[in-house]
């Protein structure tokens, strides 16, 4: 009987002292705020991230819960941990579909995929993700201030999809691949026609055309061509007043769609006398040489 008492006794010690080792003291959800913000400042971004998420695993209504989230977000984005950044601003959309920092949260989602863009000669599927999040905010938020910028990161997006495009119809003619060159120069000048990709493009066409003894289609890409050099004038004219009467291009259709139309007749029936199986069509993702990188 003694020996059973002490038995008891001596297990009730170790539990006592088991729960004094592991008990700690629970922050308010003010402290485990104002913690994980002075984190945040610091640029202790790790610790920062900690302090949210304990935040919100102890206090999961607490006010301070849904700008928890958004700072979470944003610190694995500042840390270029773009993947775990996507996740939890699709996280807070999901939480918060009403939320007023969606047009936040659509610009840096957007932003996340921009700071992965590859260089022209790759892939750029990250670059049409981006571009898609940057439309999201232009289309859903024109009210918002990140629209402006979303629109300005649609242009760099534009201009790196264009330059691509160049590339391959570049590499296509390095492989002697003429249909195939001028029909991506096409879908390029037509797609991206405010690029700087498709100055290149038209002055492409061009010379490709006047050499297969097309001079009518060759004299299109020119005049497309001199009508993008007349859009954009000297940095100290920076008003139409500014140019001379000469100098205005002249009003009527723009000769790029007319060539845009006229290459698609021929592509049509290129593709109406090509063999079975063979194809002139642009690839969409990009060239062979692309393929064998990955």
């Amino acid at each position: 009987m003694p020996g059973r008492t002490l038995l008891l006794l001596c297990g009730a010690a170790l539990l006592l002292l088991g729960g004094c080792s592991t008990t700690e003291k629970r922050l308010s959800a003010k402290e485990y705020y104002s913690q994980a913000n002075e984190a945040f400042a610091r640029e202790d971004f790790t610790t920062a991230v900690d302090s949210y998420r304990n935040l919100l695993d102890q206090y999961p209504l607490n006010p301070y819960a849904e700008e928890a989230q958004l700072k979470i977000a944003y610190a694995y984005y500042l840390d270029k941990k773009y993947a775990e950044a996507v996740a939890a601003f699709s996280d807070l959309e999901r939480a918060y579909p009403t939320s007023a920092h969606l047009p936040f949260v659509e610009y840096y989602r957007g932003m996340c995929y921009l700071e992965q863009m590859r260089s022209i000669d790759r892939d750029q599927s990250v670059t049409e993700k981006a571009q898609e999040f940057f439309r999201a905010v232009t289309d859903r938020y024109p009210e918002s201030p990140f629209a402006p910028l979303a629109e300005e990161k649609i242009k760099v997006c534009r201009e790196a999809l264009a330059a691509h495009e160049l590339y391959v119809a570049d590499f296509n003619v390095k492989n002697s691949n003429l249909p195939a060159t001028k029909a991506r120069l096409r879908a390029l000048v037509e797609n991206y026609p405010e690029t700087e990709a498709t100055v290149g493009a038209l002055a492409r066409l061009e010379s490709i055309l006047t050499q297969e003894g097309k001079p009518e289609l060759g004299e299109l890409a020119a005049k497309a061509l001199a009508v993008r050099h007349l859009a954009k004038p000297p940095a100290e004219q920076t008003t139409v007043a500014s140019l001379a009467p000469n100098d205005l291009p002249v009003p009527g259709v723009d000769p790029l769609l007319l060539l845009v139309a006229e290459l698609k007749k021929q592509e049509g029936n290129t593709r109406r006398q090509a063999p079975s199986g063979l194809s002139t069509e642009p690839h969409t993702k990009g060239s062979d040489e692309e393929r064998q990188e990955e």
